[in-house]
C-alpha cells in the first residue's frame, strides 16, 4: 500500500513538473518579480513585503494579458478591502462584544466570497487581505498603529502587483507576435 501511494506521488510530481512550451519564461519573470519586490520591501523598509513576494507568484499568469488582467483586479480588490477594513472597523474597535460579531462577520465574508464569486482571484485576493488585517485589529496597541499597518500591508501588495505588472510588460517584447490593448486587459 505504501508503495502505491509513492508511486502515484512519483507520477503525479513528473506530470505536474513536466517542461511545457513558456514554462522557463513564466519562472523567470515570477523569480524577478519577487526578487525585485523584496529589493524594494527591503530598501525602503516596507513591512509586509514578504506578502509582496507570495503575490509575485499569485499574479502571474502564462500570457500578459491574464497577467494584467489577475494584477488589476487584485489591485481594485486590496483597494475596497482596505476601504471595507478602515471603514467598518471604526464603527465596532471600542465595543468587545461588537468586535468580536466583525471579526466573525469578516470572516463569513471572507468564505463566502471564496465560495460565492467567480473569480478566484478576486476572492483569494480578499482573504489574503482578510488573514493577515483581522488579526492586525486584533493586538491591544493604539488605532493609529493598526491604521499604519493596514495601510503598509496594502502597500506591500500594491507594490507587488505593480512590480508584477511591470516586469510581464518589460518581457513583453521578448514574445513576438502577441499584441496588447489596455482595454481588453480590464474588459475581456
Amino acid at each position: 500500500r505504501p508503495f502505491s501511494a509513492l508511486a502515484w506521488l512519483r507520477a503525479f510530481l513528473q506530470e505536474e513538473l513536466a517542461p511545457y512550451p513558456g514554462r522557463t519564461a513564466m519562472v523567470a519573470r515570477m523569480t524577478l518579480a519577487a526578487t525585485l519586490i523584496m529589493i524594494i520591501g527591503m530598501t525602503f523598509r516596507i513591512p509586509y513585503t514578504w506578502q509582496g513576494a507570495v503575490y509575485a507568484l499569485i499574479v502571474s499568469r502564462e500570457n500578459t494579458r491574464a497577467t494584467l488582467k489577475s494584477a488589476a483586479t487584485i489591485f481594485l480588490v486590496t483597494g475596497i478591502g482596505a476601504i471595507y477594513f478602515l471603514t467598518t472597523v471604526r464603527l465596532v474597535i471600542n465595543v468587545p462584544a461588537l468586535h468580536f460579531l466583525w471579526v466573525i462577520g469578516t470572516c463569513f465574508l471572507a468564505f463566502y466570497a471564496v465560495s460565492a464569486l467567480t473569480n478566484y482571484t478576486a476572492a483569494v485576493a480578499f482573504v489574503n487581505l482578510n488573514a493577515l488585517a483581522v488579526p492586525l485589529w486584533d493586538r491591544h496597541v493604539p488605532a493609529e498603529v493598526n491604521v499604519e499597518d493596514t495601510l503598509w500591508l496594502c502597500l506591500a501588495v500594491l507594490v507587488a502587483v505593480v512590480v508584477t505588472g511591470a516586469v510581464e510588460l518589460a518581457f513583453l517584447r521578448a514574445r513576438p507576435g502577441e499584441a496588447l490593448r489596455p482595454i481588453e486587459i480590464l474588459f475581456d
